[in-house]
């Protein structure tokens, strides 16, 4: 079988990977990149330590690529204990790709019997979508200062703030948002862009549609994984362990794609039930309670001891952010 993976990001490296454990040669392919870090979107925060590792730690050393371990992360000014881990993606993916070539001139889909689409937001091959699209526009920096800023994450209308410190006095910072304009975003901790020096800095998108509105994940020939079927969880924006864990999964199916489907979407059943309160949020309206004890549900398997009194909190404030937005622009 001649197998093209399109997409050399975390779900196409990965899944490049396992095919090659498995004695099966894919040819990977993807548009070049112009910021530094060769990625689209970079992220650096993965969700839990031991998941992150068990799934690296298949064909490399996981500690290897670990840049931070942290047992909190402030939230709104509140010290929420957590499991979290930023690590090297850059280069974790690099390896896992094994020095293989990535081309990035087009090719034929005709020349291949299977295509996998790994191409994220894009679904280039894929096409569009079952449902609604949420795709959150994001500003990012990398951001070299000699100050201890600590891992935080401030709530600003419907999306967030993010502060993620990833070693060598170096922060991943950035902000992402569904209803609000982020291309001139800058952090808002005073002065930061001042004294620090910017490595890198881009735009891009995440899909925060879930996979039950990011059908359908096999069309003829080509198949879908990770960000490209909605593997991402749709309030946190976190989707490093899915790309890999929908890798793994696509691999297992292999020769019985009708089930790949069906298996994805009872894996991600709490994405579903999530991105119906962040439709309720975008109406201004609060989650019930089954989405928000969805939501506690995401927040437990990514290693977060997050209270329903303070899941309740965040979504109250994410709610008078937005008020406060519209009064602002009225």
């Amino acid at each position: 079988m001649k197998v093209a993976i399109a997409g050399a990001g975390m779900s196409g490296a990965y899944l490049y990977r396992l095919l090659d454990e498995e004695g099966i040669q894919a040819d990977v392919y993807d548009v070049k990149r112009r910021n530094p870090c060769g990625l689209h979107s970079c992220a650096w925060g993965a969700t839990p330590t031991s998941e992150v590792r068990k799934l690296v730690s298949r064909f490399l050393e996981p500690t290897a690529y670990e840049l931070q371990q942290f047992d909190s992360i402030n939230i709104e000014g509140l010290d929420i204990p957590a499991d979290l881990l930023t690590i090297d993606k850059p280069r974790l993916i690099n390896d896992l790709l094994c020095d293989t070539e990535v081309h990035t001139q087009p090719f034929d889909p005709n020349d291949y019997d299977r295509i996998v689409d790994a191409t994220g937001e894009a679904r280039a091959f894929l096409g569009p979508t079952s449902g609604p699209q949420f795709l959150a526009p994001c500003r990012q920096y990398r951001i070299k200062l000699d100050e201890d800023l600590g891992m935080s994450i401030k709530i600003s209308s419907l999306g967030y703030e993010w502060c993620f410190p990833i070693g060598n006095n170096e922060y991943h910072m950035g902000f992402g948002n569904l209803k609000t304009d982020t291309t001139e975003f800058r952090p808002s901790t005073t002065g930061v862009m001042e004294r620090g020096k910017i490595l890198c800095r881009c735009n891009s998108k995440v899909r925060l549609s879930s996979p039950h509105a990011t059908q359908p994940f096999v069309s003829g020939n080509i198949v879908g994984v990770g960000e490209s079927i909605g593997a991402v969880a749709p309030l946190a924006a976190d989707g490093i362990v899915y790309a890999m864990q929908t890798a793994e999964m696509l691999v297992d199916h292999w020769d019985n794609l009708e089930q790949y489907p069906t298996d994805i979407l009872k894996r991600y059943d709490w994405m579903g039930k999530e991105r119906q309160g962040l439709n309720r949020l975008f109406a201004g309206k609060m989650p019930s309670i089954r989405e928000l004890r969805a939501f506690l549900h995401h927040t437990r398997i990514a290693g977060l001891s997050l209270s329903l009194k303070q899941a309740m909190f965040f979504f109250r404030r994410i709610l008078d952010s937005q008020t406060e937005a519209e009064k602002s622009l009225g």
